[in-house]
């Protein structure tokens, strides 16, 4: 069986594109988390205070 062998550009390419796949992955995570926590505190706001009160104990 015959292994492709890289050169080393095709290695600082591949790692290159390694890290920049990290990254979006963090981003679009950072994203996602942001949006529910904007979610969340947006409906919390929205609870009339008295109500909030009682809910909360």
């Amino acid at each position: 069986m015959m292994y492709s062998r890289m050169n080393a550009d095709d290695v600082g390419e591949y790692a290159d594109r390694i890290v920049e796949a990290r990254e979006q992955h963090r981003r679009e995570r950072r994203a996602r988390r942001h949006a529910f926590w904007n979610g969340v505190s947006a409906f919390l706001l929205s609870i009339p205070a008295g109500i909030g009160i009682r809910l909360g104990g």
